[in-house]
């Protein structure tokens, strides 16, 4: 998980006398009174009137209040984030105005493969390419160019790479990545450059956005807008006559880390790390499929925020929710799986406390609030959130079979699933960890290693016996990944009692990293510690 808090009462009582927001809450409960589409169409207008600096997503956050707020301090209002409907009427008119005289309009860049919705009142001069087109003012002060590459020339991470080397008069000043998606920005030779690439099937598709230091403030908008709604071609309803790039009928569609498996017309499968646009991944994927009655948890976790939101949109929908044998869902995949109606996990479920680290500490609260009304929402056993609660977030605690039949993990019936392939997660191959280790049958346990410099955390159990049974479970789900590090199990006492970590010692901080961002590309979930610890 991404959001840090440490769940300790003294921390709360020293920190919330003072608030940061004094209207937080009330701002956030208004805004989640309107509808998806109003969340969403909000954030938007927002940016076009400069306002709201990140991309569209509906969640709610402190970027979003101040967003409300500064909106509200330009009528002369009242600075509490929730709008009466006078001025959100208003702010309808203002952002209707802007997108209208840039002459915003949905564009379908064929040679790029991407729908945009392009200042087309600014952007008058077209220039069309064999993989993309340009896109510019008329003294080509602002130009904005499609583009796409295959991955058999040149891979997802490499492009990335490549894109945020510095040199040659080219300076970075942000870049982001993870597996669906990356931003570059900066300056080269004197302009502004915004890139963004979507990694879409094979291939990748973006666009790059230049300009001179006069348009600075309009650019900066226009970037974050048009990578708030873009999309690749191929996900776009086809117009008539218009040609649409073919789909393998082998292949399962992807939204993101969904998938579409061909062979199960029911069921998405969420398959990889929890992003920043889970949610619209989701909606998409749900656009595409909108009969799914099942949905498939193979995730390490990731944001907090996107779980709850993709867990109430599951829960809403009445979705039944499961965890294949040989997959795992952790951390905030959990929240998903819980969302489920029915739920059943085969499969590794595994939760800790909330981690990461952010000093705000009205917003981690909030957000630990969050998790917990949601949890009650969906019927979670006490002794489940407590166990949750008790899990450092260093560690990952594992439900065993026994826990999951007598605490109410699982509920309803049997949920029958189509046999699924998952594809791999990921693009690059992990370096610095040896291809494979043959396991040997009927080995003995190994004694715990301490001379390795690093672990990687597998899993956290309170009997022995489990934790026998995940040490089995981790030697053969990750022997393609392990070479030659060997799992074992390490008993520790700790506050709430004794407990067994399954972990794997590695013989370099580097090296356990590596193991883990192998493990975490085959789905699975894990935590580097140093030897110390």
């Amino acid at each position: 998980m991404r959001i840090v808090v440490l769940f300790l009462a003294s921390v709360f009582l020293a920190f919330s006398s003072g608030p940061a927001f004094a209207d937080f809450d009330q701002s956030k409960a208004w805004f989640q009174t309107l509808t998806a589409d109003e969340r969403t169409e909000t954030q938007a207008n927002l940016i076009l009137l400069g306002y709201y600096e990140y991309l569209v997503d509906g969640q709610f956050g402190t970027g979003t209040y101040q967003a409300l707020t500064a909106f509200q301090k330009s009528l002369g209002r009242a600075a509490t984030g929730a709008l009466i409907e006078k001025d959100r009427q208003k702010l309808l008119d203002l952002a209707a105005q802007v997108y209208n005289e840039l002459g915003m309009d949905l564009v379908r860049d064929e040679e790029g493969q991407a729908a945009l919705i392009l200042p087309t009142a600014l952007l008058t001069v077209r220039t069309p390419g064999e993989r993309g087109n340009s896109y510019a003012t008329a003294d080509g002060d602002m130009v904005l160019e499609t583009s796409r590459t295959l991955s058999s020339e040149r891979t997802f991470r490499t492009l990335y790479d490549t894109l945020k080397t510095p040199g040659e008069g080219r300076f970075i000043l942000y870049s982001n990545y993870n597996d669906d998606r990356f931003v570059v920005s900066g300056k080269q030779d004197g302009r502004s450059f915004y890139s963004m690439f979507q990694n879409v099937e094979g291939e990748s598709v973006g666009y790059t956005l230049t300009w001179t230091e006069a348009h600075d403030e309009r650019a900066g908008m226009l970037s974050i807008f048009i990578t708030s709604h873009f999309a690749p071609l191929r996900y776009m309803p086809a117009e008539e006559g218009q040609t649409k790039v073919a789909e393998s009928p082998t292949e399962a569609r992807r939204f993101g880390v969904f998938e579409l498996p061909e062979n199960a017309p029911d069921t998405i499968v969420l398959n990889g790390e929890v992003t920043l646009n889970l949610a619209g991944d989701f909606e998409q994927a749900i656009a595409a499929r909108p009969n799914a009655r099942i949905l498939l948890l193979n995730s390490p976790g990731g944001y907090v925020d996107n779980a709850l939101a993709v867990a109430h949109e599951v829960h809403r929908r009445g979705m039944a929710t499961v965890v294949d044998d040989g997959m795992g869902c952790y951390s905030a995949c959990s929240y998903i799986f819980f969302a489920g109606s029915p739920r059943q996990a085969v499969g590794e479920l595994g939760v800790h406390q909330i981690s990461a680290e952010v000093a705000d500490l009205v917003l981690a609260q909030t957000t630990l609030s969050d998790v917990l009304d949601a949890l009650d929402q969906f019927g979670v056993e006490q002794v489940v959130i407590t166990q949750m609660l008790r899990t450092p977030p260093e560690d990952m605690y594992v439900f065993s079979e026994a826990e999951i039949a007598e605490l109410g993990i699982n509920q309803g019936g049997p949920i029958e699933v189509a046999d699924i392939t998952l594809s791999p997660i990921g693009n690059e191959p992990v370096q610095d960890v040896p291809t494979r280790i043959t396991p040997q049958e009927d080995a003995p346990v190994p004694a715990p290693q301490t001379a390795g410099a690093a672990y990687v955390q597998l899993a956290l159990q309170s009997s022995e016996a489990e934790a026998e049974r995940s040490l089995t479970y981790a030697r053969e789900r990750w022997a393609g990944v392990l070479g030659d590090a060997a799992p074992e199990i390490e008993r520790a006492e700790l506050p709430q009692g004794t407990v067994y970590r399954i972990r794997v010692p590695a013989r370099s901080l580097e090296n356990a990293n590596a193991i883990c961002a192998a493990i975490k590309s085959a789905g699975g979930g894990c935590y580097v510690t140093r030897s110390e610890s």
